[in-house]
């Protein structure tokens, strides 16, 4: 296992907040005036995450070399692990409260085909209905990266400089195709498994040339890109860019910019960063069913209200997200390090990262 790059895990944990932030936009009620500016297209936070995820998988799994057939199912078998548990425990969390709720106003709550395609991790393919825990969308489309990555790699080793001009050109003409179509990467069904293989070859394509990076002053103007291209209505795609640089210019963890991201707080932050992604949904409709009375009867005037809710909604997946983190992801993630401990002759062990 390689060393673990701070601050990376520092920027997934700022990406998931930014999330959660804009998912309260479609919360009722009266918004702030900086929620519009900070978390309206936060949604790109996401891009950011397959970016990372192409380039730490790449990193961890040794991308450069060709892997062994035992390696390849240590790889799935590990990402099997990292991803799904929380995603079925978030799922029927969310399940059981909307079953609850619609119980005591003597309403039938009906799961049917949508709940079963979110469950199998299809939502991102097959539209659907009736949305249950939403972000799961980029777990669906990830799933379909991580089955084609030990493809990619076999190639790679093969015919390195083939394969990755036509990883570029790939990633290139699904960002032309939004760039001159919609200008929006909003995209959560359909072509949302292309949107997650953009981003994903992308952080490839960085692992690969990754010892021509520098920090230091290129990383600021990186996180002044992204800040710019979230607050001004241009071309979601200019974003993708300021993405690549910055995971391009922090993989050393050295720079302002890394410093900033391997603090004890955005460590942390970054470690419970899958809770809270997967999380929030579940939390905030829990949450919202209690709030909504109270805020009725308290009066308040509307900014006051807005406050105290995102207060509230913060705190409470932050917590939520801790308790997650270790009673379901990690004991899950020791469970195959205690399995592949104990390969087959010919399989080498990888733990999940």
């Amino acid at each position: 296992m390689r060393q673990e790059i701070r601050s990376h895990t520092g920027l997934r944990g700022i990406a998931a907040l930014f999330v959660v932030g804009y998912h309260q936009k479609f919360v009722a009620g009266y918004k702030l005036p900086f929620e519009h500016v900070m978390f309206g297209r936060a949604y790109l936070m996401v891009d950011l995450f397959f970016v990372l995820s192409g380039f730490i998988i790449s990193y961890v799994y040794h991308a450069d070399r060709r892997l062994s057939r035992g390696e390849v199912k240590s790889f799935l078998l590990a990402r099997l692990f990292r991803i799904y548990p929380l995603h079925v425990f978030a799922l029927m969390f969310l399940t059981a409260c909307s079953v609850a709720v619609a119980a005591a106003h003597h309403r039938h709550q009906e799961l049917g085909g949508d709940w079963l395609r979110q469950l199998l991790l299809l939502n991102a393919w097959i539209p659907s209905r009736v949305e249950w825990n939403v972000p799961s969308w980029s777990i669906s489309a990830e799933a379909f990266a991580y089955v084609l990555y030990p493809l990619i790699v076999l190639l790679a080793v093969a015919r390195p400089t083939l394969v990755r001009l036509a990883m570029l050109i790939g990633a290139l003409t699904f960002y032309s195709y939004v760039t001159a179509t919609t200008g929006s990467l909003d995209i959560l069904v359909g072509l949302a498994p292309l949107r997650c293989l953009a981003g994903f070859m992308i952080g490839m394509l960085i692992f690969y040339y990754r010892e021509r990076s520098a920090a230091g002053f290129l990383q600021l103007v990186a996180v002044a890109w992204i800040v710019a291209a979230l607050a001004l209505p241009v071309n979601d795609v200019l974003v993708i860019p300021a993405f690549a640089s910055l995971v391009f210019l922090t993989w050393r963890d050295t720079g302002p910019a890394a410093r900033l991201l391997s603090s004890k707080l955005l460590q942390w932050l970054g470690k419970v960063s899958y809770s809270v992604y997967l999380m929030h949904v579940p939390v905030g409709f829990v949450l919202w069913l209690a709030w909504y009375k109270l805020e009725l009867r308290l009066g308040l005037p509307p900014a006051i209200a807005r406050a105290i809710w995102l207060t509230l909604i913060f705190a409470a997946v932050l917590a939520a997200s801790a308790v997650t983190q270790k009673y379901i992801e990690k004991p899950c993630q020791d469970a195959l390090k205690r399995w592949t401990k104990r390969p087959k002759p010919g399989e080498p062990a990888i733990a999940a990262p």
